[in-house]
Order: structure tokens, then C-alpha cells, then sequence
């Protein structure tokens, strides 16, 4: 199965979906769709993994940068039926465009 990384904004549907299939909702306020609105509409870099042949959302990576030095990852969510694929870790070592930042 092959997954496609992008930087995208997502439908915060798909943001309360996936943190429950990961497994995060009981760490999230994911029952509050209004704030979990503001988390996607703050971060300023948003990284996804999707599974390349259907769009569907398996992953994420919400995070703060300030493009230059330092990023704050606050968020790394993969689906608990894609776990142990390597989402999580390529994720974090992919380098995004012309940008110097590796999350």
C-alpha cells in the first residue's frame, strides 16, 4: 500500500475521525468541533498521510513553526489499523518543499 505526505488543511471531521481511530480523542477535546476548528485553523503546518489510491486519512502531524529554527509538534496521530508502517516516522523525516524545517 502506498501513502502520499502533503501539506494540506483538513476537514475537521476528518481531524475528529482520525484522532479517535489513533486513538488520541480521550487526550483531545474531540468532542468540541469548534475548538478542534481553531487547533487546524492555528497551526501553521499541517501534514498529512493519506493512502495514495483512496484519499483516506491514516495520519497527521499538527505542528508550530516559526521556519527558521524551531517546531513544535503538538500533535502526531496515525490511524490504529495503519500503525507499525512507518507513517509516523516518515512523517517526521520528511523534508516539506523549499522550507529548511524536518518535523
Amino acid at each position: 500500500m502506498q501513502f502520499r505526505y502533503e501539506r494540506e488543511r483538513v476537514m475537521v471531521s476528518e481531524f475528529a475521525d482520525l484522532l479517535d481511530k489513533s486513538g488520541l480523542a480521550s487526550r483531545r477535546p474531540a468532542n468540541d468541533v469548534r475548538r478542534l476548528q481553531r487547533m487546524l485553523d492555528n497551526a501553521n503546518l499541517i501534514v498529512t498521510a493519506r493512502i495514495a489510491e483512496t484519499g483516506r486519512l491514516v495520519g497527521i502531524a499538527r505542528s508550530l513553526t516559526d521556519w527558521s529554527y524551531a517546531t513544535y509538534l503538538s500533535d502526531l496521530a496515525v490511524d490504529a489499523a495503519f500503525k507499525g508502517r512507518g507513517i509516523g516516522r516518515d512523517r517526521k523525516s520528511t523534508r516539506l518543499n523549499s522550507s529548511h524545517v524536518l518535523i
